[in-house]
């Protein structure tokens, strides 16, 4: 029985979405057992970390040339990081698809 089915009270909106939301992720921690996802998201964890290092202000107030440099490297890995985000999105909504439209890989699995 699913919880909205018990209530005989529909839940707001937002609710249904999140518990489908919910369902969703627990589907895709299913998909990725080899840990690929696992595995990029921390890449792109470190990236971010990499780039909050590197636009964190220099120790001595003020401005060094060095500074601009450091931004034009932050920016570069924020685009890599930005990759990296939307292709873990594009696969993992397109593993989904797959599993929800009964496709043969998704069924044989």
């Amino acid at each position: 029985m699913k919880i909205t089915e018990g209530l005989h009270v529909r839940p707001a909106r937002g609710q249904e979405l999140l518990m489908s939301r919910i369902r969703q992720l627990r589907q895709a921690s299913l998909l990725y057992e080899d840990g690929s996802v696992i595995r990029r998201m921390q890449e792109l964890v470190d990236t971010l970390a990499w780039i909050r290092i590197e636009l964190a202000p220099s120790p001595d107030a003020s401005a060094s040339p060095n500074d601009a440099t450091r931004r034009q490297r932050a920016l570069t890995k924020m685009d890599t990081a930005l990759d990296i985000a939307k292709q873990l999105v594009f696969d993992l909504d397109r593993e989904l698809r797959r599993r929800d439209d009964g496709s043969p890989k998704a069924a044989a699995e």
